[in-house]
Protein backbone atom coordinates (compact mmCIF):
# COMPACT_ATOMS: atom_id res chain seq x y z
CA UNK A 1 0.00 0.00 0.00
CA UNK A 2 2.41 2.14 0.94
CA UNK A 3 4.69 1.47 -2.36
CA UNK A 4 1.44 3.34 -4.29
CA UNK A 5 1.06 6.11 -1.57
CA UNK A 6 5.01 7.27 -2.41
CA UNK A 7 5.01 6.60 -6.42
CA UNK A 8 1.15 8.18 -6.38
CA UNK A 9 2.80 11.66 -4.64
CA UNK A 10 5.80 11.60 -6.35
CA UNK A 11 4.38 11.01 -9.74
CA UNK A 12 2.20 14.24 -8.99
CA UNK A 13 4.44 16.38 -7.87
CA UNK A 14 6.67 16.22 -10.98
CA UNK A 15 3.27 16.44 -12.72
CA UNK A 16 2.83 19.64 -11.18
CA UNK A 17 6.65 20.89 -11.09
CA UNK A 18 6.52 20.12 -15.01
CA UNK A 19 3.35 22.16 -15.06
CA UNK A 20 4.57 25.07 -13.39
CA UNK A 21 7.57 25.36 -15.23
CA UNK A 22 10.28 26.94 -13.21
CA UNK A 23 8.66 27.81 -10.59
CA UNK A 24 9.85 25.78 -8.16
CA UNK A 25 6.55 24.62 -6.18
CA UNK A 26 6.33 21.22 -5.65
CA UNK A 27 9.94 19.86 -5.99
CA UNK A 28 10.60 19.52 -2.44
CA UNK A 29 8.05 16.75 -2.06
CA UNK A 30 8.93 15.07 -4.84
CA UNK A 31 12.29 14.53 -3.42
CA UNK A 32 10.81 13.80 0.28
CA UNK A 33 8.58 10.89 -1.56
CA UNK A 34 12.12 9.43 -3.62
CA UNK A 35 13.56 9.19 0.09
CA UNK A 36 10.19 7.76 1.36
CA UNK A 37 10.09 5.55 -1.75
CA UNK A 38 14.13 4.06 -1.09
CA UNK A 39 13.26 3.50 2.53
CA UNK A 40 10.01 1.78 1.53
CA UNK A 41 12.56 -0.91 -0.90
CA UNK A 42 15.06 -1.20 1.86
CA UNK A 43 12.10 -2.25 4.20
CA UNK A 44 11.78 0.63 6.56
CA UNK A 45 8.54 1.31 8.82
CA UNK A 46 5.78 3.77 7.51
CA UNK A 47 6.83 5.91 10.43
CA UNK A 48 10.25 6.42 8.91
CA UNK A 49 9.14 6.82 5.61
CA UNK A 50 6.70 9.90 6.67
CA UNK A 51 9.58 10.92 8.87
CA UNK A 52 11.85 11.29 6.56
CA UNK A 53 9.62 12.24 3.86
CA UNK A 54 8.95 15.45 5.42
CA UNK A 55 12.76 16.22 6.65
CA UNK A 56 13.40 15.89 3.04
CA UNK A 57 10.88 17.70 2.17
CA UNK A 58 11.05 20.86 4.49
CA UNK A 59 15.31 20.52 4.67
CA UNK A 60 15.61 20.99 0.45
CA UNK A 61 13.01 23.54 0.58
CA UNK A 62 14.27 25.63 2.67
CA UNK A 63 18.14 24.78 1.12
CA UNK A 64 17.06 25.02 -2.14
CA UNK A 65 14.95 28.17 -2.57
CA UNK A 66 16.61 30.38 -1.94
CA UNK A 67 19.02 29.73 -4.15
CA UNK A 68 16.48 29.39 -6.83
CA UNK A 69 14.85 32.33 -5.97
CA UNK A 70 17.65 34.08 -7.01
CA UNK A 71 18.67 32.10 -9.98
CA UNK A 72 14.60 32.34 -10.97
CA UNK A 73 13.97 35.97 -10.46
CA UNK A 74 13.19 37.68 -13.25
CA UNK A 75 11.91 41.28 -14.10
CA UNK A 76 15.13 43.01 -12.99
CA UNK A 77 16.05 45.91 -14.56
CA UNK A 78 19.18 47.30 -13.72
CA UNK A 79 19.31 51.09 -13.52
CA UNK A 80 21.72 53.71 -12.78
CA UNK A 81 20.01 54.06 -9.40
CA UNK A 82 21.95 51.78 -7.96
CA UNK A 83 25.16 54.09 -7.73
CA UNK A 84 23.09 56.13 -5.00
CA UNK A 85 23.84 52.85 -2.49
CA UNK A 86 26.54 53.72 -0.07
CA UNK A 87 25.88 57.62 -0.92
CA UNK A 88 25.34 60.03 2.19
CA UNK A 89 23.32 62.84 2.55
CA UNK A 90 21.34 64.81 5.11
CA UNK A 91 18.27 64.09 6.24
CA UNK A 92 15.34 66.45 4.87
CA UNK A 93 12.50 65.11 6.64
CA UNK A 94 12.71 63.37 9.99
CA UNK A 95 12.04 59.72 9.94
CA UNK A 96 9.83 58.35 12.70
CA UNK A 97 8.55 54.71 13.88
CA UNK A 98 5.09 55.93 12.01
CA UNK A 99 6.21 57.96 8.74
CA UNK A 100 9.04 57.87 6.38
CA UNK A 101 11.87 60.59 5.73
CA UNK A 102 12.69 62.63 3.09
CA UNK A 103 16.50 62.56 1.69
CA UNK A 104 18.47 64.50 -1.48
CA UNK A 105 20.75 62.46 -2.87
CA UNK A 106 22.29 63.41 -5.96
CA UNK A 107 19.83 66.22 -6.81
CA UNK A 108 16.63 64.08 -6.34
CA UNK A 109 14.67 64.20 -3.32
CA UNK A 110 13.68 60.47 -1.82
CA UNK A 111 11.31 58.98 0.91
CA UNK A 112 13.36 56.90 3.30
CA UNK A 113 12.95 54.85 6.33
CA UNK A 114 15.08 54.05 8.78
CA UNK A 115 16.81 50.31 8.68
CA UNK A 116 16.14 49.11 12.47
CA UNK A 117 12.55 50.94 11.97
CA UNK A 118 14.06 53.71 14.58
CA UNK A 119 13.99 57.83 14.50
CA UNK A 120 16.11 59.45 12.87
CA UNK A 121 16.11 63.75 13.56
CA UNK A 122 16.38 66.03 10.73
CA UNK A 123 19.23 67.24 9.38
CA UNK A 124 21.07 64.04 10.89
CA UNK A 125 23.62 62.63 7.94
CA UNK A 126 22.69 58.95 6.80
CA UNK A 127 23.94 56.46 4.45
CA UNK A 128 22.12 54.89 1.90
CA UNK A 129 21.59 50.83 2.33
CA UNK A 130 19.28 49.83 0.05
CA UNK A 131 16.40 50.86 -2.49
CA UNK A 132 13.11 49.15 -1.47
CA UNK A 133 10.76 50.11 -4.84
CA UNK A 134 10.59 54.22 -4.11
CA UNK A 135 12.02 54.75 -1.28
CA UNK A 136 15.67 54.24 -0.04
CA UNK A 137 16.48 52.69 3.15
CA UNK A 138 19.06 54.37 5.34
CA UNK A 139 20.69 54.18 8.92
CA UNK A 140 22.38 56.97 10.71
CA UNK A 141 26.05 57.56 10.49
CA UNK A 142 27.46 58.63 13.81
Amino acid sequence: MELWIWVVILVATLLIEVETAGTLVSIWFSLGALVALIVFWLGGPIPLQVILFLVVAIASLLAIRPLASNYFRGNIVPTNQDRIIGAQATLLVPITSTSWGQVKVFGSVWSAQSIDKKSIDEGQLVEVIAIEGAKLIVKAVN
